[in-house]
C-alpha cells in the first residue's frame, strides 16, 4: 500500500499507534482505591501514597549474639593486655525485663536483643574469649558496634509508596516491618466482554453449517483474567435493536465494555454505528497497524470502550497493543504489560508500509552460545500462530522491515508481566 491509502482508508484518516497508545493513556485514569491486606497486595498497584507506623526496629538492637558493652571500657584493650569485663545477666531477643550494662561489665545478648541500658556497642562471641570470671576483650570497640539503632531500616512517618507504584513481595515485607497490615490499592477491573455475529456460537453448543466458535471471546478473557482481571461473556446477533439494547446492559456493572467483530463498516458491521446512536465519545477509529488496524477506542457513559475487529489475528493484536494496557490503566499499571527480550533474527521480516507498525508472530530459542534468536512464525494455520507463537516481532513506522542477523527486541507473549504470575 502506498503511503496516501496509508493514511486514509475508505475516506477515513488512520492515526499512528504510538498516538492511539497515547490517547487510550490520556482518556483512561486508575479506579479508586480499595484496601486489601498484604498478603494479598503482591502485584497490585498503590492508589494512594503510604507511611510508616511504626519504627523498625523499634529499638536499638544487637546484630549478632555476644556481650553488649560499653565501648569506652573497651579502649585500652589490645592482645597483651585484654580487657576483662564482668558478666552481669543476659537478655533475649523479644524479651522487655530490664537490663543495664554497668561501667567494667557486659550483659550477654542475642541477635535480635534489644541494647541494655548503658550498653553502646556488641562484641561478638568470636571476637572474646569467656571465661568463668568473665569475658576479655583484646581490641578496642567503637561505639555502635555491631548494634542495629532505632529506625534504621524504617522509621516512623517515612514514605513507603507512592500512586502507581507496583507492589511485590519484597515491598510488602518493607510495609509489614513498618506496622501496615493493609494497603490502598487501585481496584482491580470487570471487564465486559461482547461478541458480536449471527455466525458465532458459544463453545460448547451445537455448531451449525457456516458458523464458528467464539474463541476470540475465549481468548480475550483468558489474557484478562491471568492478570487478575474478572470478565463477563456475551454473544449477540448482527441486529441494530438488538445491540442498541444489549450494549447498554452488558457495561452494567462493569468498568470497561470490549467488543470483538462488527467493528469495520460494512452493512453488517453495526456496533461502531449502535455506539455512535448510544452517545459514545469516539477518541479514534482505526490505527495503521496490522494486523488490527479496524481497532476503535471511546467512552461511554464514562466508560472506557473498545471495539477489536472479528478476524483472530488482528483482534488479538489490537486487544495485546492496545485494550490490554488500557484495560491494566484501570487497575494503576501503565505502560506495556510484555518484558521486552532482544533476539538476533534467523530470517528477514519485511513490514507492510514504512508509514504503518507491522507486528509478526515469532518463535524463540536460545542457541549453544547463549544468545537468543527468533524466526518469523507461519503455519498455515492462523490459529495455530495464534496458539504457538511465544513473541512478537514489531516494525515501526519509519523502518521497512529487519534483516537477517539483526538484533531486535521482542515482546513476549508467554511470560506476561502479569498482575499474579
Amino acid at each position: 500500500m502506498g503511503s496516501k491509502g496509508a493514511d486514509k482508508e475508505q475516506g477515513r484518516e488512520l492515526i499512528g499507534i504510538e498516538e492511539a497508545r497515547v490517547l487510550v493513556s490520556r482518556h483512561i485514569v486508575p479506579l479508586e482505591p480499595e484496601e486489601v491486606s498484604l498478603p494479598d497486595a503482591p502485584g497490585r498497584v498503590l492508589g494512594r501514597r503510604v507511611t510508616a507506623k511504626a519504627d523498625s526496629p523499634s529499638a536499638d538492637v544487637s546484630l549478632k549474639d555476644g556481650y553488649a558493652v560499653r565501648a569506652r571500657d573497651t579502649q585500652q584493650a589490645s592482645e597483651k593486655t585484654p580487657v576483662k569485663l564482668g558478666v552481669s545477666g543476659s537478655r533475649f531477643a523479644g524479651e522487655q525485663r530490664e537490663a543495664e550494662t554497668r561501667p567494667g561489665g557486659c550483659v550477654k545478648v542475642t541477635s535480635g536483643a534489644m541494647l541494655p541500658l548503658g550498653a553502646d556497642a556488641v562484641v561478638g562471641v568470636e571476637f572474646c574469649t569467656e571465661t568463668p570470671e568473665g569475658i576479655l576483650v583484646a581490641d578496642p570497640v567503637p561505639e555502635g558496634f555491631n548494634v542495629l539503632a532505632r529506625g534504621t531500616d524504617i522509621a516512623a512517618g517515612v514514605g513507603l509508596g507512592e500512586p502507581g507504584d507496583r507492589l511485590n513481595p519484597g515491598t510488602v515485607g518493607w510495609m509489614a516491618a513498618a506496622g501496615l497490615d493493609r494497603v490502598p490499592v487501585c481496584k482491580l477491573p470487570t471487564v465486559s466482554l461482547v461478541a458480536t455475529g449471527d455466525e458465532v456460537v458459544a463453545p460448547g453448543a451445537p455448531l451449525g453449517p457456516g458458523q464458528l466458535y467464539a474463541s476470540n471471546l475465549v481468548t480475550l478473557s483468558a489474557w484478562l483474567r491471568a492478570f487478575g482481571i474478572t470478565t463477563t461473556l456475551s454473544i449477540l446477533p448482527d441486529r441494530r435493536e438488538d445491540l442498541r439494547r444489549e450494549l447498554p446492559a452488558a457495561m452494567e456493572g462493569c468498568d470497561a465494555l470490549l467488543t470483538s467483530g462488527g467493528a469495520w463498516g460494512s452493512e453488517r458491521d453495526l456496533v461502531v454505528a449502535v455506539l455512535e446512536e448510544l452517545g459514545w465519545e469516539r477518541i479514534f477509529h482505526r490505527v495503521r497497524m496490522g494486523p488490527g488496524k479496524a481497532v476503535g477506542f471511546g467512552k461511554l457513559d464514562g466508560r472506557p470502550v473498545f471495539c477489536l475487529p472479528g478476524g483472530p489475528p488482528s483482534n488479538e493484536i489490537a486487544f495485546l497493543q492496545l485494550a490490554l494496557p488500557g484495560v491494566l490503566r484501570l487497575a494503576g499499571r501503565q505502560g506495556t504489560p510484555f518484558p521486552c527480550l532482544a533476539a538476533r533474527l534467523t530470517e528477514a521480516v519485511k513490514g507492510r508500509d514504512m508509514e504503518w507498525t507491522q507486528f509478526k508472530r515469532a518463535r524463540l530459542h536460545r542457541g549453544e552460545d547463549g544468545e537468543f534468536r527468533a524466526a518469523p512464525y507461519h503455519p498455515k494455520s492462523r490459529l495455530q500462530s495464534m496458539a504457538l507463537a511465544d513473541c512478537l516481532i514489531e516494525i515501526p513506522e519509519g523502518v521497512d522491515g529487519w534483516n537477517k542477523g539483526d538484533l531486535v527486541s521482542l515482546q513476549l507473549l508467554s511470560q506476561p508481566d502479569a498482575l499474579f504470575p
